[in-house]
């Protein structure tokens, strides 16, 4: 049996209780977006084996179905919690700035990418401050960032010693690959002198729920140790590094610099990952990948490219996070009272998107369970509107430009002379429809000599 609320005489859908539980079991699901050098964990492990991304989308269909397209109203006692079911309003709500809806500062997404727990929630005001300094730090506005040459060849000279365990075991797991990755996100956040300590990562990634979940004291002695190892370094900050560069900008009130800070590592970790799920599209799709080395072609043999150089490869990654999107939720909190098809949204609710059920909802994406980088290409992708593996409007993540930038060269580097083949796992296939969920961390590689151009 359905709910309807009255606001200003008219009614607005809710969702009855037992859709509640169920939307709420669906989506509290944990949710293996970030990459951590920690491993699976069992939680993650059970999602996929149950198909629990597959399970939440069809609830979200049904849902739809039941309800109908416009906004739902989930029944939670003391909360405004309206869930978005049609692409159309996801545009709509994504797209306007500067209001009536802004970034929401709590919720499941921002817990992700907030393990410190110290950024004031509900404060337009902070928000903007810290999406100032994002912009500043992260050349935002950029196709490639003013330090982009520096970060290419550190992760050249990363990748290359990647390559030379490559060379002598041509099998690569998560493990040895996230280790790589590691090391690349914290010289080029905190700088040269935080390379090798493997500890501050493997701290955050217990922070932001890699493996198992932490008691309440455990947590704070982990977040009391992460925060003075990450001051150390901060305090210290090398130019033309993030932190650098934060530390150069003047600091506005309730601007948190260790957050901050934090925010820039969990988000890379989960740039890594798309990465190397790209590394397992393209294994078992030989044509994209026959195109990918087609583009080295045309570069010299030892220059670094640039995205811009590097079209296709750049489309493949963003197909790969449209896929399997880092983000699982998209928050904004409505200023006034909305109106959608003569039902009223009160002020102060908070608008949810799921960017995995829109990324791969059949009715309205014609490529949605299939590695189509071309639509990122022709416009298909990018004019939707609806399709956002990067948030979208004002929320759009700042630095998606430079993790393109370190994913094209980090997969330059392993691809140039050497074809990746998938071990496992053998449900990933190029004439099935692709999983709707995968975990990075079961991922298994072989990488083989490439054939002479």
């Amino acid at each position: 049996m359905t709910g309807d609320r009255t606001v200003g005489g008219e009614r607005v859908r809710e969702t009855s209780v037992p859709d509640t539980v169920r939307l709420g079991r669906a989506l509290l699901v944990r949710w293996p977006g970030r990459g951590g050098e920690r491993g699976r964990s069992r939680a993650v492990a059970w999602a996929v084996r149950l198909g629990a991304d597959r399970h939440a989308a069809r609830l979200l269909d049904r849902l739809r179905r039941r309800y109908g397209p416009g906004p739902l109203r989930i029944a939670l006692p003391g909360r405004r919690a309206v869930l978005l079911l049609s692409p159309r309003d996801v545009r709509r709500v994504l797209a306007a700035r500067p209001s009536p809806f802004t970034a929401a500062t709590g919720g499941a997404s921002a817990a992700h990418l907030r393990p410190l727990g110290e950024v004031p929630r509900g404060e337009a005001e902070n928000w903007n401050a810290r999406r100032v300094l994002d912009e500043e730090a992260l050349d935002a506005h950029q196709k490639v960032h003013r330090n982009g040459g520096r970060y290419m060849v550190q992760v050249q000279e990363e990748t290359g010693e990647l390559l030379d365990l490559v060379s002598k075991e041509p099998d690569l797991s998560w493990n040895e690959y996230a280790r790589v990755h590691g090391r690349v996100v914290r010289r080029i956040v905190l700088g040269d002198a935080a390379r090798d300590d493997r500890m501050l990562t493997d701290l955050l990634d217990r922070l932001v729920g890699q493996g198992r979940p932490l008691r309440r004291r455990a947590r704070a002695v982990v977040r009391d140790t992460y925060l003075r190892r990450l001051r150390m370094y901060a305090e210290r900050a090398e130019p033309g590094t993030l932190a650098g560069a934060l530390a150069e900008a003047p600091s506005p009130a309730g601007v948190e610099p260790m957050v901050q800070i934090t925010q820039w590592m969990a988000g890379f970790g989960g740039a890594g990952t798309v990465a190397f799920r790209t590394l397992a599209l393209l294994a078992v799709h030989r044509d994209r990948l026959a195109r990918v080395r087609s583009e080295f072609q045309g570069l010299p043999r030892r220059s670094l490219p640039s995205p811009v150089s590097v079209p296709f490869l750049r489309a493949c990654l963003l197909e790969s996070a449209r896929l399997w999107p880092v983000e699982p939720v998209i928050l904004r909190r409505s200023t006034e009272e909305t109106h959608w098809n003569g039902r009223a949204v009160p002020a102060e609710s908070v608008f949810t998107v799921i960017p995995a059920f829109f990324d791969r909802d059949r009715k309205t994406v014609p490529f949605a369970d299939r590695f189509t980088p071309e639509a990122w290409l022709d416009g298909r992708a990018a004019s939707d509107g609806a399709i956002v593996p990067f948030g979208g409007g004002a929320g759009r993540c700042p630095g998606e430009n430079l993790a393109l930038l370190v994913g094209t060269t980090f997969l330059t580097a392993l691809l140039r002379d050497h074809e990746p083949r998938l071990l496992r796992p053998t449900t990933l296939h190029a004439r099935r429809p692709l999983p709707q969920r995968l975990d990075h961390t079961a991922l298994h590689l072989r990488f083989e000599p490439a054939p002479p151009h």
